[in-house]
């Protein structure tokens, strides 16, 4: 079984020897991702009609691969990394999620998701 950062030394080992990849730019990559996107959606599709799981799990990992060569790009601009989005995520849904995570705050867990976007854009306001 291939561990997530051997996932990414492909990657990153692609955007540093590949002609195609290593030129590629945030910009130049947004048609790809929306295709990816559009791919994603139509294999849910697939799943649902004909139960073709295989296919939803193909088009999750050309989405995969999108957001890990964003990050590449991103750490070699030295923007973020990878680790930086993986965090980011996560620290998002613990606090989108405070039934689970915060069940003792009652104030947050009754909260609905978007006051819970709100609030989490004005805490984000407040450090910058």
């Amino acid at each position: 079984m291939q561990t997530f950062d051997e996932f990414m030394g492909v990657v990153r080992l692609i955007r540093e020897q590949c002609p195609w990849d290593s030129v590629q730019t945030h910009e130049s990559l947004k048609k790809y991702l929306v295709e990816e996107t559009r791919e994603v959606l139509e294999g849910i599709d697939r799943l649902t009609e004909k139960q073709d799981s295989a296919n939803l799990c193909e088009e999750l990992g050309d989405v995969l691969f999108q957001i890990a060569l964003h990050s590449v790009i991103a750490e070699q601009e030295g923007l973020f990394n990878i680790q930086d989005v993986i965090e980011g995520i996560s620290e998002k849904m613990k606090f989108r999620h405070p039934k689970i995570f915060a069940p003792q705050d009652k104030s947050l867990s009754e909260l609905s998701w978007e006051e819970l976007k709100q609030k989490e854009r004005a805490l984000q306001e407040e450090k910058v």
